[in-house]
């Protein structure tokens, strides 16, 4: 245990040290403040508003029973349609019915569901782990370090085990990630994960946390993220809708 945590102070000097440039400097405070939650929070809104916009802008039929025997891909792209977000298909129709415009119908709840409310479940689940977790570690942060280059605006010195900022932008971004990985937007979830990474990177250049804080919060926020998805998003497409079949003439009885 020793070691480790040698080698962890060691890896936050060169880090914390080796990076550390005026030109950084400003940068680095923007990209640390992508882990604050309530900037997080604003960019869930955000998304959900503009999923909504995108998918009240145009009507769309209902789907016919061809359409729910086509291979739906994630619960993304059957909530978008093959084309993506409320866009169309390879063949010019929408996989999902849709809302007459301006009812708060179909395409209200499915936004709901499909972004909002597994979005609140992965940060408020991997929020309280991170800060359950701190209560019962308490590990000092780097700050206290003598040697340690510290953001003026960083005035924490307390409660270092695991980053929080780290833990709830890896738990968005991995949900991200599991949810576009089989559409065409899921380069959305590639530049997810590597924002969130380049946040737990920010704690430890502005000096208020320990390599070791980050890759645990890293790994709290992939769970958190992984519950989010398969709880709320990876559920079974609907069964198609039953056909009416026509009575078979044989079996119909002449009137009197």
């Amino acid at each position: 245990m020793d070691a480790l945590l040698h080698y962890d102070r060691e890896l936050f000097f060169a880090l914390n040290h080796g990076l550390n440039h005026p030109l950084l400097d400003p940068l680095m405070w923007l990209i640390t403040s992508l882990g604050l939650g309530w900037v997080q929070m604003l960019l869930v809104l955000t998304a959900w508003g503009v999923w909504e916009w995108r998918r009240r802008g145009t009507l769309t039929p209902a789907p016919s029973s061809t359409q729910w025997e086509r291979k739906v891909s994630s619960p993304l792209s059957h909530a978008m349609g093959e084309g993506g977000w409320g866009g169309e298909g390879d063949d010019e129709t929408p996989l999902l019915p849709r809302c007459e415009k301006g009812a708060g119908g179909d395409g209200f709840r499915s936004g709901f569901k499909t972004l909002f409310l597994p979005a609140l479940l992965a940060f408020v689940g991997s929020g309280l782990t991170a800060q359950l977790i701190k209560r019962m570690v308490p590990r000092l942060r780097p700050s206290n370090l003598p040697d340690a280059i510290v953001a003026p605006d960083e005035r924490i010195f307390h409660n270092s085990f695991p980053s929080g900022h780290t833990t709830t932008a890896f738990a968005l971004a991995f949900w991200v990630f599991l949810l576009t990985r089989s559409t065409r937007y899921r380069f959305w979830g590639y530049g997810a994960l590597l924002l969130a990474g380049l946040v737990g990177l920010s704690r430890i250049y502005r000096g208020v946390h320990y390599p070791s804080d980050v890759i645990a919060g890293a790994a709290i926020g992939v769970l958190w993220g992984a519950i989010a998805y398969f709880t709320l998003n990876a559920r079974r497409v609907p069964d198609p809708p039953a056909a009416v079949s026509t009575p078979d003439s044989a079996s119909v009885s002449p009137r009197d």
